[in-house]
Protein backbone atom coordinates (compact mmCIF):
# COMPACT_ATOMS: atom_id res chain seq x y z
CA UNK A 1 0.00 0.00 0.00
CA UNK A 2 1.38 3.90 -0.47
CA UNK A 3 2.07 6.12 2.47
CA UNK A 4 -0.33 8.94 2.75
CA UNK A 5 0.07 11.89 0.43
CA UNK A 6 3.02 14.84 1.59
CA UNK A 7 2.58 18.01 1.14
CA UNK A 8 -0.77 18.11 3.02
CA UNK A 9 -1.70 19.49 6.85
CA UNK A 10 -2.08 17.00 8.99
CA UNK A 11 -4.97 15.43 11.19
CA UNK A 12 -3.94 17.31 14.11
CA UNK A 13 -3.25 20.31 12.00
CA UNK A 14 -6.40 20.29 10.31
CA UNK A 15 -8.59 19.60 13.68
CA UNK A 16 -9.86 22.85 14.43
CA UNK A 17 -11.91 22.61 11.45
CA UNK A 18 -13.66 19.56 12.34
CA UNK A 19 -13.74 16.84 14.59
CA UNK A 20 -11.11 14.85 14.26
CA UNK A 21 -13.05 11.31 14.05
CA UNK A 22 -14.59 12.79 10.73
CA UNK A 23 -11.13 14.29 9.57
CA UNK A 24 -10.39 10.20 9.81
CA UNK A 25 -13.52 9.35 8.04
CA UNK A 26 -12.78 11.33 4.98
CA UNK A 27 -9.01 10.47 4.52
CA UNK A 28 -9.97 6.71 3.99
CA UNK A 29 -13.42 7.68 2.24
CA UNK A 30 -10.86 9.59 -0.02
CA UNK A 31 -8.10 6.89 -0.07
CA UNK A 32 -11.08 4.32 -1.33
CA UNK A 33 -11.69 6.79 -3.87
CA UNK A 34 -8.98 7.09 -5.55
CA UNK A 35 -8.07 4.10 -5.09
CA UNK A 36 -5.48 3.14 -2.69
CA UNK A 37 -8.14 0.38 -1.19
CA UNK A 38 -10.39 -1.42 -3.96
CA UNK A 39 -13.38 -2.69 -3.61
CA UNK A 40 -13.00 -6.39 -1.52
CA UNK A 41 -9.45 -5.05 -0.11
CA UNK A 42 -9.22 -5.80 3.36
CA UNK A 43 -8.30 -2.54 5.39
CA UNK A 44 -5.28 -1.91 7.62
CA UNK A 45 -6.57 -2.70 11.45
CA UNK A 46 -7.91 0.01 13.87
CA UNK A 47 -4.62 -0.18 15.69
CA UNK A 48 -2.28 0.20 12.36
CA UNK A 49 -4.49 3.09 10.97
CA UNK A 50 -4.91 5.04 14.28
CA UNK A 51 -0.46 4.24 14.44
CA UNK A 52 -0.50 5.50 10.87
CA UNK A 53 -2.78 8.78 11.24
CA UNK A 54 -1.49 9.27 15.06
CA UNK A 55 -4.70 9.37 16.88
CA UNK A 56 -6.50 7.37 19.02
CA UNK A 57 -7.68 4.02 18.10
CA UNK A 58 -11.41 4.80 19.51
CA UNK A 59 -11.51 7.83 16.99
CA UNK A 60 -10.30 5.21 14.28
CA UNK A 61 -13.20 2.99 15.18
CA UNK A 62 -15.77 5.83 15.35
CA UNK A 63 -14.71 6.85 11.94
CA UNK A 64 -15.10 3.12 10.38
CA UNK A 65 -18.66 3.02 11.97
CA UNK A 66 -19.09 6.16 10.02
CA UNK A 67 -18.29 4.93 7.33
CA UNK A 68 -20.01 1.61 7.33
CA UNK A 69 -23.48 3.11 8.35
CA UNK A 70 -22.85 4.58 4.53
CA UNK A 71 -22.32 1.44 2.79
CA UNK A 72 -18.13 2.09 2.04
CA UNK A 73 -17.44 -0.49 4.60
CA UNK A 74 -18.17 -3.98 5.72
CA UNK A 75 -16.93 -5.47 8.48
CA UNK A 76 -16.41 -9.72 8.92
CA UNK A 77 -16.44 -10.98 12.55
CA UNK A 78 -12.73 -12.18 13.40
CA UNK A 79 -11.69 -11.13 9.61
CA UNK A 80 -11.91 -7.66 9.49
CA UNK A 81 -12.80 -4.38 7.55
CA UNK A 82 -13.15 -4.78 3.75
CA UNK A 83 -14.43 -2.08 1.32
CA UNK A 84 -17.66 -2.74 0.21
CA UNK A 85 -17.94 -4.57 -3.09
CA UNK A 86 -20.55 -2.92 -6.05
CA UNK A 87 -22.91 -5.57 -6.17
CA UNK A 88 -24.32 -7.50 -9.13
CA UNK A 89 -28.02 -6.86 -9.00
CA UNK A 90 -29.43 -10.08 -10.90
CA UNK A 91 -32.76 -10.65 -12.07
CA UNK A 92 -34.32 -14.33 -11.50
CA UNK A 93 -36.52 -14.79 -14.62
CA UNK A 94 -37.70 -17.13 -17.45
CA UNK A 95 -35.13 -15.61 -20.01
CA UNK A 96 -33.31 -12.80 -17.82
CA UNK A 97 -29.34 -13.04 -18.16
CA UNK A 98 -26.27 -12.30 -16.01
CA UNK A 99 -24.65 -10.62 -18.90
CA UNK A 100 -27.20 -8.74 -20.22
CA UNK A 101 -27.05 -7.09 -16.51
CA UNK A 102 -23.63 -6.70 -16.68
CA UNK A 103 -23.34 -4.77 -19.48
CA UNK A 104 -26.36 -2.32 -17.90
CA UNK A 105 -23.94 -1.79 -15.00
CA UNK A 106 -21.02 -1.34 -17.72
CA UNK A 107 -18.92 -4.19 -15.83
CA UNK A 108 -17.07 -7.00 -17.42
CA UNK A 109 -17.97 -10.75 -16.62
CA UNK A 110 -17.33 -14.12 -17.68
CA UNK A 111 -17.47 -17.35 -17.49
CA UNK A 112 -14.40 -19.68 -17.26
CA UNK A 113 -14.36 -23.73 -17.47
CA UNK A 114 -12.69 -25.28 -14.28
CA UNK A 115 -13.89 -28.64 -14.35
CA UNK A 116 -16.08 -31.44 -16.59
CA UNK A 117 -16.89 -34.84 -16.16
CA UNK A 118 -19.61 -37.72 -17.15
CA UNK A 119 -21.38 -38.57 -14.30
CA UNK A 120 -24.51 -41.17 -13.47
CA UNK A 121 -27.12 -38.99 -11.94
CA UNK A 122 -28.06 -38.98 -8.41
CA UNK A 123 -31.93 -39.18 -7.38
CA UNK A 124 -32.56 -35.85 -7.39
CA UNK A 125 -30.82 -35.12 -10.32
CA UNK A 126 -32.59 -37.28 -12.07
CA UNK A 127 -35.69 -36.06 -10.88
CA UNK A 128 -35.20 -32.78 -12.25
CA UNK A 129 -33.42 -33.63 -15.45
CA UNK A 130 -36.67 -35.74 -15.92
CA UNK A 131 -34.21 -38.89 -16.45
CA UNK A 132 -33.78 -42.67 -14.99
CA UNK A 133 -31.42 -43.16 -12.21
CA UNK A 134 -29.29 -45.44 -14.59
CA UNK A 135 -28.48 -42.69 -16.86
CA UNK A 136 -25.59 -40.28 -17.27
CA UNK A 137 -25.39 -36.63 -17.51
CA UNK A 138 -22.17 -34.09 -18.49
CA UNK A 139 -20.72 -32.27 -15.37
CA UNK A 140 -19.41 -28.34 -16.25
CA UNK A 141 -17.87 -26.70 -13.24
CA UNK A 142 -17.99 -22.78 -14.29
CA UNK A 143 -16.89 -19.87 -12.72
CA UNK A 144 -18.57 -16.29 -12.92
CA UNK A 145 -15.78 -14.00 -12.64
CA UNK A 146 -17.12 -9.74 -12.76
CA UNK A 147 -14.29 -7.40 -12.63
CA UNK A 148 -11.13 -10.31 -12.09
CA UNK A 149 -13.53 -11.06 -8.85
CA UNK A 150 -14.99 -14.51 -8.33
CA UNK A 151 -18.84 -14.09 -7.83
CA UNK A 152 -20.25 -17.93 -7.92
CA UNK A 153 -19.54 -21.33 -8.82
CA UNK A 154 -21.91 -23.11 -10.72
CA UNK A 155 -21.91 -26.98 -11.72
CA UNK A 156 -24.16 -27.28 -14.61
CA UNK A 157 -25.47 -30.85 -15.50
CA UNK A 158 -26.41 -31.69 -19.11
CA UNK A 159 -28.30 -34.51 -19.78
CA UNK A 160 -26.60 -37.34 -21.90
CA UNK A 161 -26.90 -38.68 -24.64
CA UNK A 162 -29.19 -35.66 -26.32
CA UNK A 163 -26.55 -32.89 -25.26
CA UNK A 164 -23.07 -35.02 -25.66
CA UNK A 165 -20.25 -32.75 -26.68
CA UNK A 166 -21.58 -29.62 -25.37
CA UNK A 167 -18.33 -28.84 -23.09
CA UNK A 168 -16.42 -28.41 -26.02
CA UNK A 169 -18.71 -26.05 -27.42
CA UNK A 170 -19.19 -24.05 -24.29
CA UNK A 171 -15.61 -24.02 -24.27
CA UNK A 172 -14.90 -22.91 -27.80
CA UNK A 173 -18.34 -20.54 -27.55
CA UNK A 174 -17.80 -19.33 -23.96
CA UNK A 175 -21.58 -19.52 -23.90
CA UNK A 176 -24.44 -21.94 -22.95
CA UNK A 177 -26.68 -20.43 -25.44
CA UNK A 178 -24.35 -20.47 -28.43
CA UNK A 179 -23.52 -24.41 -27.58
CA UNK A 180 -26.98 -25.21 -27.15
CA UNK A 181 -27.74 -23.85 -30.53
CA UNK A 182 -25.44 -26.20 -32.08
CA UNK A 183 -26.79 -29.35 -30.67
CA UNK A 184 -30.10 -28.31 -31.70
CA UNK A 185 -31.67 -26.39 -29.10
CA UNK A 186 -32.31 -23.27 -30.19
CA UNK A 187 -35.27 -21.89 -27.93
CA UNK A 188 -35.13 -22.20 -23.97
CA UNK A 189 -36.24 -20.42 -21.12
CA UNK A 190 -35.91 -20.96 -17.10
CA UNK A 191 -38.84 -23.52 -15.67
CA UNK A 192 -37.65 -22.84 -12.13
CA UNK A 193 -35.10 -21.58 -9.82
CA UNK A 194 -34.91 -22.53 -5.96
CA UNK A 195 -32.77 -19.97 -3.17
CA UNK A 196 -31.05 -21.58 -0.24
CA UNK A 197 -28.18 -21.49 1.70
CA UNK A 198 -25.17 -23.45 1.90
CA UNK A 199 -22.39 -24.02 4.06
CA UNK A 200 -19.11 -24.22 1.57
CA UNK A 201 -16.35 -26.82 0.90
CA UNK A 202 -12.86 -25.46 1.52
CA UNK A 203 -12.46 -25.52 -2.65
CA UNK A 204 -15.21 -23.50 -3.32
CA UNK A 205 -14.62 -20.73 0.04
CA UNK A 206 -11.02 -20.58 -1.12
CA UNK A 207 -12.12 -19.64 -4.83
CA UNK A 208 -14.83 -17.09 -3.13
CA UNK A 209 -12.61 -15.63 -0.71
CA UNK A 210 -14.95 -16.74 1.86
CA UNK A 211 -14.31 -18.43 5.52
CA UNK A 212 -15.56 -22.03 5.42
CA UNK A 213 -18.01 -21.06 8.17
CA UNK A 214 -19.41 -17.94 6.37
CA UNK A 215 -23.09 -18.95 4.50
CA UNK A 216 -23.44 -18.74 0.74
CA UNK A 217 -26.41 -18.11 -1.50
CA UNK A 218 -27.48 -21.28 -3.21
CA UNK A 219 -29.59 -21.76 -6.43
CA UNK A 220 -30.65 -23.98 -8.49
CA UNK A 221 -31.72 -23.30 -11.57
CA UNK A 222 -33.48 -25.66 -14.27
CA UNK A 223 -33.63 -24.30 -17.74
CA UNK A 224 -35.93 -26.30 -20.29
CA UNK A 225 -36.43 -26.23 -24.25
CA UNK A 226 -39.32 -25.13 -26.51
CA UNK A 227 -40.94 -28.61 -25.31
CA UNK A 228 -40.51 -28.40 -21.50
CA UNK A 229 -37.56 -30.82 -21.72
CA UNK A 230 -34.65 -30.35 -19.21
CA UNK A 231 -31.83 -29.14 -20.73
CA UNK A 232 -29.79 -28.06 -18.10
CA UNK A 233 -29.54 -28.14 -14.29
CA UNK A 234 -27.13 -25.92 -12.33
CA UNK A 235 -26.39 -25.79 -8.62
CA UNK A 236 -24.73 -22.27 -8.33
CA UNK A 237 -22.89 -21.08 -5.01
CA UNK A 238 -23.25 -17.15 -4.91
CA UNK A 239 -20.44 -15.01 -2.59
CA UNK A 240 -23.18 -13.15 -0.68
CA UNK A 241 -21.55 -10.09 -0.51
CA UNK A 242 -21.08 -9.78 -3.81
CA UNK A 243 -24.49 -10.43 -5.66
CA UNK A 244 -27.66 -9.47 -5.04
CA UNK A 245 -30.71 -11.57 -6.58
CA UNK A 246 -33.88 -10.33 -7.60
CA UNK A 247 -37.26 -11.68 -7.89
CA UNK A 248 -40.40 -9.69 -9.65
CA UNK A 249 -43.91 -10.67 -8.98
CA UNK A 250 -45.57 -8.79 -12.28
Amino acid sequence: MSSPASGHLSLHERRGASVLWRLVAERIEKDIKTGRYKPGDRLPTEFELASELNVHRNTVRRAMAVLKERDLLRIEQGRGTFVRERKVRHQLGPKTRLTAALQDMERVGERRIIGSERVRVTRDLAKDLRLARSRFARRVDTLTVIDDIVVSIASNYFPLPRLDGIEKLIAETGSFSQAWAQLGVLEYHRSESRISAVALSQKDATLLDLPRYHPAIFVTNINVDADDVPIVVSYTRIAPQQMELIVRFE
